[in-house]
């Protein structure tokens, strides 16, 4: 069958010519896009705010009732409570960024880049952060006395954390490249 009489019979049942974008149904799937965009940068955010909290409390808890207090374990603590409000801070000015989107094709799509782009910058700084923790983490272990042990569990932990944590990057950003793609196409009309 040629290609002219087969658009001709899908028109006939359709209604519709061949090459007509669903804008609803495209606009449902961006939304849908978006959505999961949202959700998985919530639980980024609040995983990272919780864990952090709930790590800093505990080695303050434990340096505090410890004879002969370390001093890096307060550092430690400290520096995980000055990333909980960096992320709070940045969870703020996210939240009030988002509505600067209209509830448009266009606005959803760059809502959902926008939010992919955060999650890229939250796990590049989650990643990079391990750095300076486990090197206070080490100078701890020095401190007490326990470099060893405490070295290869903090090597092993938190090289675990940057392998985790590259992934997590790397795939927010296939994600934002999708979502880049997908403008293109809309905004050329291929």
């Amino acid at each position: 069958m040629e290609f002219d009489e087969m658009k001709k019979i899908w028109d006939a049942q359709n209604n519709q010519p061949l090459y007509v974008i669903d804008e609803k149904a495209l606009h449902n799937r961006i939304q849908s896009k978006m959505n999961g965009q949202l959700r998985l940068t919530n639980m980024s955010e609040w995983s990272v705010i919780l864990n952090y909290l709930g790590a800093g409390g505990i080695l303050l808890g434990l340096n505090s009732f410890k004879p002969g207090a370390n001093l890096f374990m307060y550092l430690e603590a400290a520096w995980m409570f000055a990333i909980v409000v960096y992320i709070v801070i940045s969870r703020i000015h996210r939240i009030k960024a988002s509505r600067q989107f209209d509830r448009s094709i266009h606005g959803d799509l760059d809502h959902a880049i926008s939010l992919a782009g955060y999650r890229m910058r939250l796990s590049r700084i989650i990643y990079w952060n391990l750095l300076p923790m486990g090197a206070i983490m080490i100078f701890s272990g020095w401190e007490a006395g326990k470099l060893i042990k405490a070295s290869a569990v903090i090597l092993v932990s938190y090289a675990l954390a940057f392998y985790v944590g590259r992934k997590e990057h790397r795939a927010s950003k296939s994600r934002k490249r999708e979502l880049q793609v997908l403008k293109e196409k809309l905004e050329t009309g291929n």
